[in-house]
């Protein structure tokens, strides 16, 4: 009976955790969008700061646990020159590189499925997941 309770709540913190990340997007997307259309003011700017700080944090913690066993990859990372540091993907770019996987697999299904309806509609540009043609590289190869 304790497993069952521990596996509820275990399964009840990752869908929280979730829900808040979701949210934190949503939040920062306003301020971006306030950004773009140059009205964001300065107090606004140091009022929203917060929210941006924990919201990249929670995008690396989440990608870091939740989407690397979600999908079974850890994330790819990126060398920052010239301090030799390596910045890890954010969960956008993970998505962003399933969904221009060649093919049809699950991994690219759940990617588009995630931006279509619950990501592009909150970006001030429309689509906050990248689909490029196939005479584009999808990015750096690792």
């Amino acid at each position: 009976m304790a497993s069952i309770k521990l596996v509820l709540l275990v399964f009840g913190g990752i869908l929280l955790y979730c829900w808040v990340f979701w949210y934190l997007y949503i939040l920062v997307m306003g301020l971006y969008r306030a950004f773009l259309a140059k009205r964001l003011t300065p107090i606004a700017l140091v009022l929203g700061s917060p929210a941006i700080v924990i919201g990249v944090l929670v995008d690396v913690v989440a990608n870091w646990t939740i989407a690397s066993l979600w999908w079974w990859e850890w994330p790819k990372t990126k060398p920052l020159f010239p301090l030799r540091l390596e910045l890890p993907d954010l969960v956008t770019t993970r998505l962003n590189r399933y969904i221009n996987e060649p093919g049809v697999t699950v991994r690219k299904f759940e990617a588009e499925w995630l931006c279509t309806n619950l990501l592009d509609y909150f970006d001030p540009n429309g689509a906050h997941c990248t689909k490029q043609s196939p005479a584009q590289p999808a990015g750096p190869s690792t």
